[in-house]
């Protein structure tokens, strides 16, 4: 009974500081100023090239090619 009791506490207080680890980081990730830490949704993609044929309905039949 206490090496299972011993085996769970040992169990918990490594899930207990992997938890704290990863607040910690991500707090301080989340404090910083930098560019990587500011998500936005804006993309500057080029046109696409000059005889493109995108399809007007439905979904494109590639196969899955791009999952």
């Amino acid at each position: 009974m206490t090496v299972k009791l011993l085996l769970v506490l040992v169990a918990a207080a490594a899930a207990a500081a992997a938890i704290a680890a990863n607040v910690l980081l991500l707090g301080g990730a989340a404090a910083g100023n930098e560019p990587i830490v500011r998500l936005s949704p804006r993309a500057h993609l080029p046109a696409a090239p000059q005889g493109t044929v995108r399809p007007t309905t439905g979904h494109p039949h590639d196969e899955g090619a791009d999952d």
